[in-house]
């Protein structure tokens, strides 16, 4: 090969190679790589199945392998004739079972529903959100949190049982940026790189509680799921006084997260298929 053409190879695998370690390593930490919204979540999830989950309780820190299966979860997206999304997430536990061997534990056999559905717009802002928080043995909602955003802006209302739940609220709204509920998990979050930093607005479905948490993509590592060793990403999610991981495949699906809870250590697992394991039946497992 001429020397000329081989100078012009040598330049092009450089040109190829710097971008990928400039992409993968520098524009991250710069914070020039786009992290997910909730239209590129909407539409990831869009051709798929809904997708179940098991919700299920560590007991020993030390062995985090070893979970009770406390409920179920199921989440869904669908396209809305304009070309927006609506995303839904049901998840389902029984309250004895989730909170056995706190202060709190109890024999109670009631089971809860936390129900979200979120309304994005074509362009990937969020257009309204509810959260709600049900009981079997209750005709009324226990706490339900709407949410409706105005231009840049985020009016959040919260109705509960109890007057110390009823309040609203206004919050600034960044263009296309998540709002999400610490029950309702995402399905898919496409497109990560390691360093890539974010915030969100975490809602919680049991006080109403809404805050800034901080979100950053902390390393690739291999974890066991579906029988299988799986590399995944570590997103992390960082709030006062807890924080919490969440691990996402690398083609976007999440397999499991950690869920934000005082007193127990709570975790949301994906059910490969759609296979769905018997957790309302033997909470107590």
């Amino acid at each position: 090969m001429p020397p000329r053409l081989v100078c012009i190879a040598i330049l092009l695998f450089w040109v190829v190679g710097a971008s990928s370690l400039i992409r993968r390593d520098v524009l991250p930490e710069l914070g020039f790589v786009r992290p997910p919204d909730l239209r590129t979540i909407a539409s990831a999830e869009e051709a798929a199945e809904p997708s179940s989950w098991s919700v299920e309780v560590i007991d020993n820190p030390l062995s985090p392998e070893t979970r009770r299966i406390v409920g179920t979860a199921a989440t869904s997206s669908s396209r809305n004739p304009d070309g927006g999304f609506e995303m839904s997430s049901t998840v389902s536990f029984n309250a004895g079972g989730l909170l056995r061997g706190t202060p709190l534990s109890n024999d109670s056999d009631t089971r809860l529903d936390v129900v979200s559905h979120y309304q994005i717009d074509p362009s990937g802002n969020l257009q309204s959100f509810t959260a709600s928080v049900r009981s079997a043995v209750d005709s009324e909602d226990m706490l339900t949190i709407s949410g409706t955003r105005h231009k840049r802006t985020l009016k959040v209302v919260s109705r509960g049982q109890l007057p110390i739940f009823n309040q609203t609220r206004t919050l600034d709204y960044e263009p296309r940026s998540l709002v999400q509920n610490a029950l309702g998990p995402f399905d898919r979050l496409p497109g990560l790189q390691v360093g890539q930093k974010w915030e969100t607005q975490m809602v919680s479905p049991f006080t109403g509680r809404i805050e800034t948490v901080g979100v950053d993509v902390s390393r690739r590592c291999v974890i066991h799921w579906d029988n299988s060793p799986v590399t995944v990403f570590e997103v992390v999610h960082h709030m006062t006084p807890l924080s919490s991981r969440t691990w996402v495949r690398t083609d976007g699906l999440v397999v499991r997260q950690e869920v934000p809870f005082p007193l127990v250590k709570l975790v949301l697992e994906r059910i490969p298929g759609r296979r769905t394991p018997p957790g309302l039946e033997v909470p107590g497992r």
